[in-house]
C-alpha cells in the first residue's frame, strides 16, 4: 500500500501485553483509514509473541503492520477484550457511547423546551 493511505486515520482501538519482563511485551493498534480499511499495527519485544528468533540466543524486536477485514478485526477485539491482566481499549465503543449520551441529553433539553412553551400557552392562544 502506498504510504498515502495511511497519513489520515483515526485510532480504534489498542492492546497491550504487560508482561513483568519487557523482553516479551508487545502491543497492537488498530486505525480506521479514510478509505473506510483497517489496518494493525504491532510492535513486540525480543521474546514475544512479534519478536524473531535468529539463533540460539539471539532474538530481535519487531514492528510492522498487517490490514484486516472487519470480520477479522471483530474477532481480533472480542479476543483480545477478553484477556485478563492486559490493557485493551475500544476507543470507537467509547466515542460512540459518548454520542449516545450527548444525543440522550440533547432530546431531553429539546423536549423540557418543549414541554415549557405548552405550558406557558394557554389554551385560547392556540390556533385549533
Amino acid at each position: 500500500m502506498e504510504k498515502r493511505k495511511y497519513e489520515s486515520k483515526t485510532l480504534i482501538a489498542e492492546y497491550r501485553y504487560l508482561s513483568e519482563n519487557k523482553e516479551f511485551r508487545f502491543s497492537e493498534t488498530a486505525y480506521r483509514l479514510k478509505n473506510g480499511s483497517i489496518i494493525i499495527e504491532y510492535e513486540g519485544a525480543p521474546l514475544s509473541l512479534y519478536g524473531l528468533k535468529l539463533s540460539y540466543n539471539k532474538n530481535i524486536a519487531r514492528k510492522g503492520i498487517f490490514s484486516v477485514t472487519s470480520d477479522d478485526y471483530e474477532f481480533w477485539k472480542s479476543f483480545r477484550g477478553k484477556i485478563e491482566g492486559n490493557s485493551f481499549v475500544d476507543y470507537e465503543a467509547e466515542r460512540n457511547e459518548d454520542i449516545e449520551k450527548a444525543r440522550e441529553e440533547y432530546y431531553k433539553q429539546v423536549n423540557a423546551e418543549h414541554e415549557n412553551i405548552l405550558e406557558s400557552l394557554s389554551c385560547e392562544e392556540l390556533s385549533y
